[in-house]
């Protein structure tokens, strides 16, 4: 049986007249905890002020909102529904983001029978009277509701399950609470005194009121098994809206003022804390600040102003605020008794309304030792932190504070120093406190000028964005040109950019008025970044957008930047283009700059074809890189089709990995034999050719009409069969070919003998052959010496690697060198067996050479032996720039001999 039967229910006149005194200490209440006052609790709540908070039950809260939000009201019906009866529930949130407000809220409501009325009774417990000295749970609760007799408070203690009780602001007790006390000095009994920790442990685990509900705040989570963490996040974007909307009573104005605001960089971050809007409101309706800095300085100036204070007085104010501040951060706690803000110079503002202004006093009696203070605000903390460094140059020790601004402070520190280094952002607190030390302003600027120079040639993305923050903050032109304009700014990749580094990164770039390149790789870019770097990317020459995730909203902002923008170069391969989006883009393309476009792998689908080729048809575009896409025929059909376009000024042209059909090559020729056609490039890597196809080719490009000189064809499967077609573009009259590329295609003797025939051709324009693993022998290398020594062969690049000739097959080319008509500068010959039987004659050869400058012999069987030889071989002939002896035989033993020359990689 269950043993609360007994026991009488709470008489209906107790119930009532608790929940009169819980109104009652609603409508007396007269807290406010934001800077410039705040409205009250009473004021928020009886007016229907209260604007609805967000709340998350996950450890990860998250900046940017997700499926993952709630309603505050959501999360607490449901965690203490009628059913869940005994639920331990923790709400943190930092300080201003509305939790007190949000539990006067939740008591009105259960005294006004609107919301968990399943519940006889909610218990305020008094968090200043859990901290005193040791007490029973029954006496502490009688002290703070006196309206309730002992008896009826008894009785109600045997019904735990009927009750809620609320510990607003566990602050404090956060240590205490952290560890669990022994079991066996857990309390069971309501009217047994114990410490407050002991309390509270026991009514968390369940010995004390087993049954009861318990709803704390905190700043922080406690880490307790019994504890249910509810993270509050304050406002959402629409309860923001809500917010704005309900202050200025004027829908239009709150839209304007809000949407600004969002644009501020430092605010949009902090504008889910209650507080913190609050406070932006009230400067809003006299003037909109424009960064967070100018919005600080406008509220200590109106504090000061409101309150009295003479410069002399309030420049006295603020350097004992910032010794306070100082020492909050140096000792890493939020409050701090009489004596440290007596001991920081305040005792002569204890008292006055200006002191309760800008901290919050847990006391009543400022004088008591047990009095604890605290910022209202801990962005404002970090704000008086930053005027103290510019005010006061005697308090900290010399060098001090210097060292703070290298080690970094707090969070905001810096942005704040940056900030206040600006005339017209400090303009009104100057009026409030005088001027600030003009040896401080130069000593800062200094070190933000060297913190640009050492942190941008570096590799490291946030730094960068920090010195992106500071100068922005900063809000000097001039130090951004003799700074950033005059240092190497190293190209790393800014994926992950935050709103604040968008704008600090966008700032710089306007002071210079161009970027060279803008790397944005892998970025998972939202439309409000997007919309943010706007100027930066219209600013750019390059920007590398590759394996980026880009929505179509991220799709307009580039559009928008790319029309009339300065951007030439445009990477965004690797990122999922649906038609829509590249749409989007190739409409901007046509009033843009743009020159090289890259869309490797980028899923396009047949119909993104049309798109490309109106594209082509209508732009500037030069170079289109199109590899990876499965375009199919009838995509490629109308791609191509832009080729013999008069309009069309496309040079270089990619189609690599794109299963180009027998129909694709014969649309493509018939471009190519166009004399409207100004393809220069034409890469056709990892397709299948087969022999009727490449003829194809091989007459579009022996018209006269076709402008191609370079054409790659790596492992598109041809054979010896395709040789005579390759040989007859080599051999013809009006052949443009200055390079070719065979590479990873079996040609083998036969076929290769066919296009060294070809290359002895006065008429073939050839200068770069690549045939890396092509099945030649030692009588093709033979004939390639011979086609070197010729007196008709223009070849200055050969790449012939990748075949087991060894030094037999090498010697052809060896003598090739020496011979005077040799105009090689580049020789590639990776992997072809070399030993060190053959380095005598090679270094002989490339001694007698007048023209080569690089020599690639990675992957041989060269060992520690032939190290000198080749050394002083580059040493004596400054000629050669490049000898790469990469994945040879080596042993360690010769590595410091290779590092006295540069030029020798290994």
């Amino acid at each position: 049986m269950d043993s609360t039967t007994d026991i009488p229910d709470i008489p209906y006149d107790v119930q009532k007249l608790h929940k009169e005194a819980l109104r009652n200490g609603v409508l007396n209440s007269t807290q406010a905890s934001s800077l410039l006052g705040g409205q009250s609790v009473k004021e928020v709540i009886v007016n229907k002020c209260y604007t609805p908070l967000s709340a998350r039950v996950s450890e990860e809260a998250g900046l940017e909102e997700n499926e993952a939000w709630e309603t505050l009201e959501a999360v607490i019906s449901r965690e203490f529904a009628a059913g869940c009866e005994g639920c331990k529930v923790q709400l943190c949130g930092g300080v201003g983001a509305g939790k007190t407000t949000a539990v006067q809220q939740l008591i009105w409501e259960w005294a006004t029978g609107s919301l968990l009325q399943h519940y006889t009774l909610l218990l305020p417990v008094c968090e200043r009277t859990l901290c005193t000295s040791e007490q029973s749970l029954e006496s502490l609760l009688l002290s703070t509701h006196a309206h309730l007799s002992a008896e009826a408070l008894a009785s109600a203690l045997q019904r735990p399950q009927s009750l809620l009780l609320v510990v607003d602001g566990l602050d404090h007790f956060q240590d205490l609470l952290s560890e669990s006390p022994p079991s066996d000095t857990l309390v069971s009994d309501p009217q047994q005194p114990a410490g407050g920790a002991v309390l509270l442990h026991s009514l968390l685990e369940g010995s004390l009121l087993p049954g009861a509900s318990v709803l704390l705040t905190c700043k922080e989570a406690v880490l307790l098994e019994s504890l249910q963490c509810v993270y509050l996040l304050g406002f959402s974007k629409a309860q923001r809206r809500s917010y704005f909307q309900q202050f200025f009573n004027n829908e239009a104005e709150a839209e304007q003022v809000l949407r600004h605001c969002e644009q501020v960089v430092g605010v949009a971050e902090l504008f889910r804390c209650p507080a913190f809007c609050w406070t932006l409101c009230c400067v809003c309706k006299e003037h909109v600040p424009e960064t967070l800095t100018e919005l600080c300085c406008a509220v200590t100036h109106t504090l000061l102003q409101e309150n009295g204070v003479n410069v002399e007085t309030s420049k006295q104010l603020l350097c004992g605020l910032g010794k306070l501040a100082d020492h909050c951060y140096s000792q890493a706690h939020a409050h701090c008794s009489t004596t440290e803000v007596i001991t920081c110079g305040l005792q002569p503002f204890l008292g006055s309304s200006v002191l309760s202004a800008f901290l919050r006093i847990s006391r009543d009696d400022v004088s008591s030792p047990n009095a604890i203070f605290s910022f209202l605000s801990p962005v404002f903390q970090e704000f008086v932190l930053a005027v103290f460094f510019y005010i006061d140059q005697s308090a900290l020790q010399s060098g001090q504070n210097e060292a703070r601004i290298l080690e970094g402070g707090p969070d905001m520190y810096q942005m704040f120093l940056a900030g206040l280094s600006d005339p017209a952002q400090r303009k009104l607190l100057e009026a409030s406190i005088g001027q600030l030390s003009s040896g401080r302003l130069s000593e800062f600027h200094q070190w933000l000028m060297s913190l640009v120079v050492e942190v941008l040639p570096g590799l490291e993305k946030e730094k960068h964005c920090c010195v992106f923050r500071l100068l922005h903050h900063a809000r000097s032109p001039t130090l951004v040109r003799e700074t950033v304009g005059a240092c190497k700014w190293r190209a790393v990749s800014y994926a992950g950019l935050q709103v604040s580094d968008c704008a600090g990164l966008v700032f710089v770039a306007r002071c210079l008025g161009e970027m060279e390149h803008l790397n944005l790789y892998r970025s998972e870019l939202m439309d409000t970044q997007a919309q943010k770097l706007i100027p930066a990317l219209h600013l750019a020459k390059s920007i590398n957008l590759c394996q980026s995730h880009l929505s179509p909203g991220v799709i307009t902002h580039l559009a928008r930047a790319m029309m009339d923008g300065r951007t030439t170069w445009l990477d965004l391969s690797r990122s999922v283009l649906s038609v829509e989006a590249l749409k989007i883009l190739c409409l901007s393309l046509t009033h843009s700059n743009l020159h090289t476009l890259c869309l490797r792998t980028c899923s396009l689908t047949p119909a993104c074809g049309e798109v490309l080729g109106k594209m082509l048809s209508d732009s500037k575009l030069c170079a289109l890189d199109l590899g990876g896409n499965d375009l199919q025929s009838q995509g490629l059909a109308q791609l191509i089709g832009a080729l013999g376009m008069s309009s069309c000024r496309l040079q270089d042209l990619s189609l690599d990995h794109c299963s180009l059909s027998g129909e694709c090559i014969a649309l493509l020729s018939s471009a190519l034999s166009s004399s409207l056609s100004e393809l220069k490039k034409l890469n056709l890597n990892w397709n299948q050719l087969a022999e009727d196809t490449l003829e194809l080719l091989s007459q579009a490009l022996q018209t006269g009409r076709c402008s191609l000189s370079v054409l790659q064809l790596f492992d598109c499967e041809l054979t010896d069969s395709c040789c005579p077609s390759i040989a007859a573009i080599l051999q013809s009259h009006n052949c443009c070919l200055t390079e070719l590329d065979l590479s990873v295609n079996e040609l083998d003797q036969a076929g290769a003998l066919l296009i060294c025939d070809a290359l002895k051709s006065p008429r073939c324009p050839l200068e770069k052959l690549c045939m890396n693993s092509c099945g030649l022998t030692e009588q093709v290398f033979s004939a390639l010496g011979s086609v070197l020594e010729s007196g008709t062969s223009r070849l200055k690049e050969l790449a012939i690697g990748i075949h087991p000739v060894r030094d037999a097959g090498a010697k052809h080319i060896w003598k090739a060198l020496k011979h005077t008509h040799c105009r090689l500068q580049h020789l590639d010959l990776e992997m072809i067996s070399l030993t060190d039987a053959c380095v005598d004659e090679l270094c002989e050869a490339v001694a007698a050479s007048n023209s080569l400058t690089t020599l690639i012999l990675k992957n041989n069987r060269l060992t520690d032996i032939s190290v000198p030889r080749l050394v002083k071989l580059v040493q004596d002939h400054p000629i050669i720039k490049g000898l790469n002896l990469q994945y040879n035989d080596f042993s360690e033993d010769v590595f410091e001999l290779m590092d006295t020359c540069p030029n020798i990689q290994y």
